[in-house]
């Protein structure tokens, strides 16, 4: 039986609907036959902190981790921003595992690192995971009309993981989903739909599938796209930060 460790931490909006999508994951893991433990603050007895994550690795030793929450190019973080894996300071941790990082530029510097100290797979963007999300629905992340594509995007890739495919077909999966979205919304009449169509193809550009014997989706130079839509939020650390800090004045 695959054992897959599942770590979201859930403290501002962005993280709130990553959490709420996750659950999908674990519902989708289990249903596949998967053990599955869930380091997540609502969880009796576990949290998205280092010392559980460290605990959960050690005593569980899954096959699949899956982390969702803020990063940047060195560092995955959990609940209220602590700080999980950092290139040179554990990211040895996933030696021999299959690891998805759901969320901001890990895929600059923390993912091959953890490859090149022989993590079996790692999905991650080279850039801010970012997506669009309705006001109206902030307490119903899964009704969001709007960010549910990015986030439909971001589950094949893990859906496709806990089925056992390459690393090659669950780039494709992942990339058939933006695909299939970017076809939908540009036919809808929507206030949105501009902004949606810019930062799926964002999100797409970005993504990849590392091995330690290749790369799959290296993304073109990028440029963040100006005038942005108060209804954009990123996943990365600094972007966060002034998320947060704009909404306590």
């Amino acid at each position: 039986m695959p054992k897959t460790l599942i770590v979201r931490s859930s403290f501002d909006l962005a993280t709130v609907y990553l959490s709420t999508y996750s659950q999908l994951l674990i519902d989708y893991a289990q249903q596949q036959g998967h053990q599955v433990k869930d380091l997540y603050n609502d969880v009796k007895g576990s949290s998205a902190r280092l010392l559980d994550f460290e605990a959960a690795m050690q005593s569980f030793n899954p096959d699949i981790v899956i982390i969702a929450g803020h990063m940047n190019a060195t560092t995955a973080t959990g609940q209220d921003f602590e700080v999980l894996l950092k290139v040179g300071v554990n990211d040895d941790i996933m030696s021999g595992k299959i690891c998805d990082l759901k969320g901001c530029s890990a895929g600059l510097e923390l993912a091959p690192s953890m490859v090149s100290k022989t993590a079996q797979q790692v999905f991650s963007y080279q850039a801010d995971f970012t997506f669009v999300y309705n006001p109206n629905f902030e307490t119903r992340p899964l009704d969001d009309p709007w960010a549910k594509a990015f986030f439909d995007c971001m589950l094949a890739t893990g859906y496709a993981i806990l089925l056992g495919k390459t690393p090659k077909e669950v780039y494709d999966l992942t990339i058939q989903r933006y695909d299939y979205w970017w076809n939908y919304w540009i036919g809808q009449n929507d206030p949105m739909t501009d902004d949606i169509l810019t930062w799926l193809n964002w999100d797409r550009s970005s993504f990849i599938a590392l091995t330690p014997t290749g790369l799959y989706g290296p993304p073109p130079k990028l440029t963040v796209p100006l005038g942005l839509s108060p209804y954009v939020l990123p996943l990365g650390i600094a972007a966060a930060f002034f998320l947060l800090s704009r909404d306590d004045k």
